[in-house]
């Protein structure tokens, strides 16, 4: 399994942008730009990626390890 996969079912918290309260979602969540109520308030969230930059930044992890993984394997 890839490193983004795992990052993607990581949980992150936000304020609510009405009431405050703490909203927990999980990365996926954002990456798919879901919609999500406030626990407290029950207003409608949507979680909007409009730059791409979650995408973008998980790609370059999967690069990064894959890069990794060559070099170790070089080593040994």
């Amino acid at each position: 399994m890839k490193l983004s996969a795992e990052i993607l079912q990581s949980l992150v918290s936000f304020p609510c942008p009405d009431c405050g309260y703490e909203v927990e979602i999980q990365l996926l969540d954002a990456r798919v730009q879901a919609y999500h109520y406030c626990p407290c308030c029950r207003v409608r969230i949507h979680l909007v990626d409009a730059d791409g930059s979650l995408f973008g930044a998980l790609e370059e992890v999967d690069l990064a390890m894959d890069q990794l993984t060559k070099a170790l394997k070089g080593l040994f």
